[in-house]
């Protein structure tokens, strides 16, 4: 464990303590760059910690963020997690993704707009719609809590394509670059820390 990974499990913890809240933090790499904070909790606990649709959740991890930037160095990438729930809430997103896809495949709808999501949550819709339905496109529309994934029907992409394109000719992933991705976030963040980060 180096001592970025320590300051934010040690920023948790303290969260934690002053929460009142009996818990364990762990560290788990998610992968090269990635670091996963899991805390274990009770459930009862937990629900607190993860709030309606995982928004207390998002903003518990960003003020830990914000806590690590604010110190002598920039923490790594992580992402904080409450009994395993990021794994069944990307589950469940990807089953909400799949039907729709096979909606659209089908020929049931033109294009679906998916529930509004955080931009961690986009990510990981993006990302498995790309890689099982090349024949999709899936964009990002709406602003800052409304903003939400609509899937259309775009055929499949040209041999050689390096860049998988919907028919107006943008990209399928519009925030699926790390520099997007985590501008996007912290503007989200921002939102949310206002409005009990929803």
């Amino acid at each position: 464990m180096n001592q970025l990974d320590d300051n934010a499990r040690s920023y948790l913890e303290k969260i934690l303590a002053i929460l009142d809240i009996e818990a364990t933090v762990s560290a788990e790499d998610i992968d090269e760059t990635t670091t996963c904070f899991r805390i274990e909790c009770r459930p009862d606990d937990a629900r607190l910690l993860i709030g309606r649709n995982g928004a207390t959740l998002e903003a518990l991890q960003f003020i830990v963020r914000q806590m690590c930037k604010s110190g002598m160095a920039d923490q790594g990438p992580f992402v904080v997690d409450v009994l395993d729930y990021r794994s069944r809430r990307r589950r469940n997103l990807e089953e909400s993704a799949k039907k729709a896809a096979v909606e659209v495949l089908n020929g049931e709808q033109e294009r679906i707009a998916l529930q509004p999501m955080s931009p961690y949550e986009r990510r990981i819709v993006h990302k498995y719609l790309q890689e099982n339905f090349e024949e999709l496109a899936s964009e990002s529309e709406g602003e800052g809590q409304g903003r939400h994934i609509v899937i259309t029907y775009r055929g499949m992409p040209e041999e050689g394509s390096s860049k998988k394109k919907s028919s107006n000719g943008k990209r399928n992933v519009e925030a699926d670059s790390d520099d997007d991705y985590a501008a996007e976030e912290e503007a989200y963040g921002d939102e949310v820390e206002v409005a009990e980060e929803g």
